[in-house]
């Protein structure tokens, strides 16, 4: 896939109208009311997550997004196009094949894009958190990246009502896990998963994801999910 490619999908990414029921979006709120933000996990690689996204972002009048993406690869065009540049493909593309950018696990999509573009178009983009790092080598315990996941958030947070994305591993309150990690820093944070009835995603290739949802205080069911069009070098 070549840079053009990539950013030919962002623009023609659609946007699915979502709805969700009154007692989970009023838990939603009550963890941002209470926590300051809604930790979301998700299959990596849905296509439809990205709209799911902006209807909670939209009903819960969130202004900021954090995504598992590396801050080492992407944190200066992320905090440039905050200000009211525009994202450079091109420049993206000059990443090494290996690099997390390109690792294919869904991570990383055009529809991610396009979320970003319409909620700064709409004045609903304050501030954009890149939270995952490169693995150092050798590559640590899964507890000491999910503590540093944790801790990036936190540390660069400003505050604002905050949507932060990660794979459904990281969003269950167990010992260790990103999320245990933000709700003993952030009493009230209340996770939720968002749980596709049937269909696929695309992590390093195709895979079914109708099988159970870790479990989490918010479950978000949703209709068919479809793999998402994930940057490949």
């Amino acid at each position: 896939m070549t840079a053009a490619e990539f950013a030919a999908a962002v623009r023609e990414y659609r946007f699915d109208e979502h709805s969700f029921e009154p007692a989970q979006l009023a838990q939603a709120n009550g963890s941002l009311e209470q926590a300051g933000l809604l930790l979301i996990g998700e299959p990596h690689g849905v296509r439809e997550t990205p709209s799911v996204l902006y209807a909670l972002a939209a009903a819960l009048d969130t202004q900021a997004l954090a995504l598992e993406w590396s801050h080492e690869e992407v944190d200066d065009q992320l905090q440039a196009f905050v200000a009211g540049e525009a994202f450079d493909f091109e420049l993206l593309w000059t990443l090494s094949p290996t690099s997390d950018f390109f690792a294919g696990d869904g991570r990383v999509t055009a529809g991610h894009f396009a979320l970003l573009e319409r909620l700064r178009e709409e004045g609903r983009l304050e501030q954009a958190i890149a939270f995952d790092r490169l693995d150092p080598v050798p590559t640590p315990e899964w507890q000491v990246r999910d503590r540093e996941l944790a801790e990036r958030v936190l540390g660069e947070w400003n505050g604002t009502r905050l949507l932060a994305l990660t794979g459904a591993f990281h969003a269950q309150l167990e010992p260790g896990t990103m999320a245990a990690h933000l709700a003993e820093a952030r009493p009230g944070l209340a996770p939720a998963m968002l749980d596709y009835g049937s269909g696929s995603c695309w992590s390093r290739g195709e895979h079914d994801v109708s099988g159970p949802m870790p479990d989490a205080p918010i479950a978000f069911r949703l209709p068919a999910a479809t793999p998402a069009v994930v940057a490949l070098p």
